[in-house]
Protein backbone atom coordinates (compact mmCIF):
# COMPACT_ATOMS: atom_id res chain seq x y z
CA UNK A 1 0.00 0.00 0.00
CA UNK A 2 2.71 2.64 1.06
CA UNK A 3 4.31 1.80 -2.73
CA UNK A 4 1.14 2.61 -4.57
CA UNK A 5 0.90 5.97 -2.51
CA UNK A 6 4.03 7.20 -2.94
CA UNK A 7 4.05 6.24 -6.42
CA UNK A 8 0.69 7.76 -6.70
CA UNK A 9 2.03 11.38 -4.96
CA UNK A 10 4.72 11.57 -7.20
CA UNK A 11 2.81 11.28 -10.07
CA UNK A 12 0.63 14.15 -9.13
CA UNK A 13 3.98 16.09 -8.14
CA UNK A 14 4.85 15.42 -12.03
CA UNK A 15 1.40 16.60 -13.13
CA UNK A 16 1.80 20.07 -11.06
CA UNK A 17 5.04 20.56 -12.05
CA UNK A 18 4.00 20.20 -15.86
CA UNK A 19 0.68 21.78 -15.23
CA UNK A 20 2.30 25.25 -15.89
CA UNK A 21 4.14 24.73 -18.70
CA UNK A 22 2.19 25.00 -22.12
CA UNK A 23 3.17 24.49 -25.87
CA UNK A 24 3.50 26.24 -28.90
CA UNK A 25 -0.32 24.49 -29.68
CA UNK A 26 -1.88 25.63 -26.35
CA UNK A 27 -0.74 29.65 -27.74
CA UNK A 28 -1.78 28.88 -31.39
CA UNK A 29 -5.00 27.69 -30.39
CA UNK A 30 -5.35 30.58 -27.94
CA UNK A 31 -4.85 32.90 -31.34
CA UNK A 32 -6.87 31.13 -33.56
CA UNK A 33 -9.57 32.02 -30.97
CA UNK A 34 -8.79 35.58 -30.20
CA UNK A 35 -7.90 36.81 -34.31
CA UNK A 36 -11.49 36.70 -34.92
CA UNK A 37 -12.75 38.95 -32.11
CA UNK A 38 -9.75 41.29 -32.51
CA UNK A 39 -10.77 41.65 -36.53
CA UNK A 40 -14.54 42.13 -35.24
CA UNK A 41 -14.03 44.22 -32.36
CA UNK A 42 -13.30 47.44 -34.06
CA UNK A 43 -16.05 47.21 -36.41
CA UNK A 44 -18.24 46.39 -33.68
CA UNK A 45 -17.11 49.64 -32.13
CA UNK A 46 -17.67 51.53 -34.99
CA UNK A 47 -21.02 50.55 -35.56
CA UNK A 48 -21.74 51.18 -32.31
CA UNK A 49 -20.54 54.89 -32.44
CA UNK A 50 -22.55 55.53 -35.84
CA UNK A 51 -25.79 53.97 -33.81
CA UNK A 52 -25.35 56.42 -30.75
CA UNK A 53 -24.53 59.35 -33.41
CA UNK A 54 -27.48 58.80 -35.18
CA UNK A 55 -29.80 58.42 -32.32
CA UNK A 56 -28.34 61.57 -31.15
CA UNK A 57 -29.32 63.48 -34.21
CA UNK A 58 -32.81 61.76 -33.82
CA UNK A 59 -33.20 63.24 -30.26
CA UNK A 60 -32.07 66.69 -31.45
CA UNK A 61 -34.05 66.60 -34.56
CA UNK A 62 -37.30 66.01 -32.35
CA UNK A 63 -36.72 69.17 -30.27
CA UNK A 64 -37.14 71.17 -33.21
Amino acid sequence: MRQWLKSKREALKRRRQNADKSSIFDFLFELLLWLPELIIFPIRMVVWLLKGLGRLIGLISDFN
